[in-house]
C-alpha cells in the first residue's frame, strides 16, 4: 500500500497552472446579442465587460459597457437592433489555462487587464481570472511548500 505524506499531497493539490484554478463555467456574449442586452446583462451581473464567444466556444473578442455606451449612444444607432458583433474588440488579449500563475500575473500587470479571459490551446473559451483569483492560488501554492 503506497501512502504519500501530507506535505506532498498539499503541494499536489496546490494551484501550479491556470487550469488548476479557473472553474470552467464561463459566462460570455453572443456575437448576435444586441447591445441593449449586453448592457442589461453587464449590469445584472455587476461586470464592467465580456467575452464575446462564436457558436463553437471560440473567443472573438470582447464588450465593455462604457465603449457600447459611446459608440452606440450617438445619432442612427439603436441599441435594440444593433448587435454586439459591429462593437467588438477583437484585439483581446487572453491567457492559456497551461500558463503558470506568474505567467498570468506578469501578463496582467504588464496589459493592465484585471480580468482576462482564460482560453485552450484550441482558442475555445473557458472563463476569465481575477488577481484575485491569482493570489488565492498563489497564497495556496506558498502554503503547500511551507506545510
Amino acid at each position: 500500500m503506497k501512502t504519500t505524506s501530507p506535505v506532498y499531497q498539499a503541494e499536489e493539490s496546490a494551484p501550479r497552472t491556470l487550469k488548476d484554478l479557473v472553474q470552467r463555467d464561463a459566462k460570455t456574449l453572443s456575437p448576435e446579442t444586441s447591445v441593449q442586452e449586453a448592457c442589461d446583462q453587464l449590469r445584472s451581473e455587476k461586470i464592467t465587460s465580456s467575452p464575446v464567444t462564436d457558436q463553437n466556444g471560440q473567443l472573438i473578442g470582447t464588450v465593455s459597457e462604457s465603449e457600447l455606451n459611446r459608440k452606440v449612444g450617438g445619432f442612427g444607432h439603436d441599441p435594440k437592433i444593433e448587435l454586439t458583433q459591429t462593437e467588438l474588440n477583437q484585439e483581446t488579449i487572453y491567457c492559456f489555462e497551461d500558463e503558470t500563475l506568474a505567467e498570468a500575473e506578469r501578463l496582467m500587470h504588464l496589459s493592465n487587464l484585471s480580468q482576462p479571459p482564460v482560453l485552450t490551446r484550441e482558442k475555445r473559451m473557458i472563463d476569465i481570472v481575477t488577481l484575485e483569483d491569482i493570489a488565492r492560488g498563489q497564497k495556496a501554492l506558498i502554503q503547500s511548500k511551507i506545510s
